[in-house]
């Protein structure tokens, strides 16, 4: 057989061999039989198969028949129902040496094991009821639909029936058994609920844009994000992102109110929501939570070691900031907040690479943590500082782009000068500039200064600030 070393495809390549065949024979390396003399000199008295027509099987929702165009010499039936226990008998009879024919170890997979004969039921988290106020409890359509099973199977259990009543009864089993699955099935009526509306099943949770798989797990909607269009600033660090103040003001860190900072806490709770920076609740140790954006009574303000106070976030919060699609571990990195005017958020230039971001009207979202745990992750493992060597092939995963490549070309050419105007204007933007350095009494006292603490722009200095 072709197909001899790939499993796979042996059913597939014997299905292609079979479907043209009306009638159970074998293969021309089957027709002649060594030990029968006669079939090598007349093969055409003896054939591999059974030698029986084979039927055409239909389906029709729930219902399979098998129909024959020509009578078998043993039997005048022209068409039979098969029910699933006649189709678990035929597969169950199917033996170990044509499960190998068919590209099954029988060890780990047969025929018979494709057929369910015990059905699982999923725990109460799948399938959770939902109270509503002032009335009973509303069950899951899952749980509706395990008990019509139950009421049905239990129905099939009594005793003295006729065989007609079991057999309707067994059909309703089996109906409420496939709409569990699947309520959507052609040929099918769809199980509803006393409302009229159809009945979720299980495949209608699971497939499609608003499903398990894509609409919670491939891509979910959380709380305590934002997203808006980033746009570039080379004046923040490579660790920063730039987060409208309008944004800072809607998302909050809740903060343990401690001895260290119950003073701190206490003056953001009394701003309240309305002003910047700010705060939004005050959870107390009972659980009870007050909002402060209705003007609570100023008795409810008061704080005590243990509260919690959900805060505005504000300048050197951490943060989680992500591009989708996310490909790599860099497309999530961990920033601090520099809370800044205007509607987008602002990231520096080289942090544009392992986000695969550019500013033609990019989005990017950004996670707020809720514990002291998570920001220690973030600040330990996830900053975009421990992120710029890439474990993928151990070589950085972002650098100096665009303006500020330009720039730092233009600066470290021998024939290029600043004046003093633009030195100074450079060195405001240094972060360990020191203002002391204005104090000196001659252009020469600060130029000995800075250069003792700062070699490298020495030649910038030297050439063009103080001409002899």
């Amino acid at each position: 057989m072709k197909s001899k070393g790939q499993p796979r495809k042996r059913i597939t390549h014997i299905y292609d061999l079979c479907k043209g065949k009306k009638i159970c024979e074998g293969g021309d390396e089957m027709d002649t039989n060594p030990d029968n003399p006669d079939s090598q000199t007349n093969p055409a008295k003896t054939h591999g198969g059974c030698g029986r027509y084979q039927p055409n099987i239909r389906r029709v929702g729930l219902e399979m028949t098998a129909e024959w165009k020509q009578v078998n010499e043993d039997t005048q039936e022209k068409k039979i129902v098969l029910t699933a226990e006649r189709v678990h008998e035929i597969f169950r009879h199917v033996s170990d040496e044509e499960c190998y024919i068919v590209g099954m170890d029988p060890k780990f997979a047969r025929p018979d094991w494709m057929l369910c004969t015990a059905l699982p039921v999923p725990p109460l988290c799948v399938r959770p009821a939902v109270v509503m106020f002032g009335s009973a409890r509303n069950q899951d359509d899952l749980t509706h639909k395990l008990a019509d099973i139950i009421k049905a199977n239990n129905r099939n259990e009594q005793a003295g029936a006729a065989a007609h009543i079991l057999s309707e009864n067994v059909k309703m089993l089996q109906f409420h058994v496939a709409t569990l699955t699947d309520n959507d099935m052609p040929g099918l009526p769809r199980a509803m609920q006393k409302s009229g509306r159809p009945l979720k099943a299980l495949k209608a949770r699971l497939k499609g844009k608003e499903g398990r798989i894509r609409g919670n797990l491939m891509g979910k909607r959380v709380d305590f994000s934002a997203r808006t269009v980033i746009t570039p600033d080379p004046n923040l660090r490579i660790d920063q992102v730039g987060v409208p103040r309008s944004i800072a003001q809607n998302l909050t860190f809740p903060e343990i109110v401690t001895p260290f900072n119950i003073d701190k806490m206490q003056a953001l709770v009394r701003r309240g929501n309305s002003q910047y920076p700010g705060a939004k609740y005050i959870i107390r140790d009972t659980g009870e939570r007050i909002d402060l954006r209705f003007h609570p009574k100023s008795s409810d303000l008061h704080l005590q070691c243990g509260y919690k106070v959900e805060r505005h976030i504000g300048d050197g919060d951490l943060v989680v900031f992500n591009r989708q699609p996310t490909l790599h571990k860099m497309s999530m990195m961990g920033n601090r907040v520099k809370v800044l005017p205007w509607s987008t958020f602002r990231m520096n230039l080289s942090d544009t690479s392992p986000y695969n971001a550019d500013f033609d009207g990019d989005e990017m979202n950004l996670h707020v943590p809720q514990s002291m745990e998570t920001r220690a992750e973030l600040e330990n493992i996830h900053m975009t500082l421990r992120q710029i060597i890439t474990p993928q092939c151990n070589q950085p995963v972002m650098g100096i782009v665009q303006d500020t490549l330009t720039a730092v070309r233009k600066m470290t050419k021998r024939d290029v000068f600043i004046d003093n105007e633009q030195m100074m204007t450079l060195l405001m933007f240094l972060p360990s500039w020191d203002p002391g350095y204005s104090k000196a009494q001659t252009p020469m006292d600060w130029k000995t200064t800075f250069l003792l603490d700062h070699p490298r722009p020495r030649q910038l200095c030297e050439t063009s600030l103080y001409p002899s």
